[in-house]
């Protein structure tokens, strides 16, 4: 009996491992996938966000982050409150891009530091970054894939056009694609006019919604998956929790 094409493309998919939510996405994200963390402020964005890179380190693969809304000391100091020592992987398993200290001190547009991205509301600036940065390390270190994360897309919506970031997202897809990379992409929902959630939505390989709710006197923390292309995954709402060891699926 011939194989169902379905449960083929689903054997044969490679995945990038989370640490998180493999249980629901039979064991990873697809690799060659742009996928967007959106949820509540205070949801658990960020954690999530780090968990998923730490992890990744910690199986050899490289990374690529790019910092909108948090400094580099900040990302690396917020860590290590969950274990989580970036310190000695930093310009080797991880590199840091910098979008964050020359938006907020509105230093000058441009840098001599390929670390720092100028100019964000010139989203080609960014992508470039992100494309010399990968060249980098490919030239230098053999590796199956590159992941790469950024936190956060919510402020380059007051920097930049929605026809640039649309743009952004259409050629950072593309890229991740071709070169068979992950890329995590950290929103809060909410913040701009529903179009624009509708139409980011559209663009990503999937969406991963956090959710804070209130049930009687507490709040709590729910998750879902929904519209990830290339693999099978549950649509309802999971409870999580955030520990010392970071987000932690209530099943």
């Amino acid at each position: 009996m011939e194989e169902p094409i379905e449960e083929k493309i689903e054997r044969t998919v490679e995945r990038v491992p989370t640490g998180i939510i493999d249980e629901l996405i039979n064991g990873g994200i697809p690799r060659g996938s742009v996928v967007l963390v959106i949820g509540d402020p205070k949801a658990g964005k960020s954690t999530f966000l780090t968990q998923f890179v730490y992890n990744q380190i910690k199986l050899g693969v490289p990374v690529i982050g790019v910092l909108v809304d948090i400094s580099k000391y900040e990302f690396i100091s917020n860590a290590l409150e969950f274990g989580w020592e970036f310190t000695p992987y930093l310009d080797d398993k991880i590199i840091l891009l910098d979008a964050y200290t020359q938006r907020l001190r509105k230093a000058p547009k441009f840098s001599f530091e390929e670390t720092i991205v100028g100019d964000l509301s010139n989203t080609v600036n960014l992508l470039d970054a992100i494309k010399d940065t990968t060249l980098k390390i490919l030239s230098s270190v053999k590796t199956d894939g590159v992941v790469g994360f950024i936190s956060s897309m919510t402020p380059i919506f007051f920097e930049t056009s929605k026809k640039e970031i649309y743009k952004f997202l259409e050629d950072l897809r593309e890229f991740a694609h071709r070169n068979r990379q992950v890329w995590v992409l950290e929103m809060n929902s909410g913040i701009e006019e529903p179009y624009v959630e509708t139409m980011v939505k559209a663009i990503v390989d999937g969406i991963i919604e956090l959710r804070l709710v209130e049930e009687g006197k507490t709040l709590k923390r729910y998750l879902r998956i929904y519209g990830m292309r290339r693999t099978a995954h549950r649509l309802d709402w999971i409870e999580y929790s955030i520990t010392s060891q970071g987000i932690k699926l209530i099943l």
